[in-house]
């Protein structure tokens, strides 16, 4: 009965931490793949490189929110 409860709990951990890393490895994919754009002067689309920084700023800020949130749960059980 002991051995479950501990498995169980091993399971969870391990289920934490491929959350973890699964959140983290997406954002930086999708990191990767943000470029907004806006029309120029010319009419032509161009990169707006401020819009960018933040929607970047942003993703990362939520990963980090959310691996942050998991970590906090789990020391309040400590």
């Amino acid at each position: 009965m002991f051995g479950k409860k501990k498995t169980t709990a091993t399971d969870f951990d391990e289920k934490i931490k491929a959350a973890k890393y699964e959140r983290i490895y997406q954002s930086l994919k999708d990191i990767l793949k943000i470029e907004l754009k806006a029309q120029g002067k010319d009419g032509k689309d161009e990169i707006d490189y401020a819009a960018t920084c933040s929607a970047i700023k942003t993703k990362a800020r939520l990963a980090i929110d959310f691996v942050a949130d998991l970590d906090k749960d789990g020391d309040d059980e400590k």
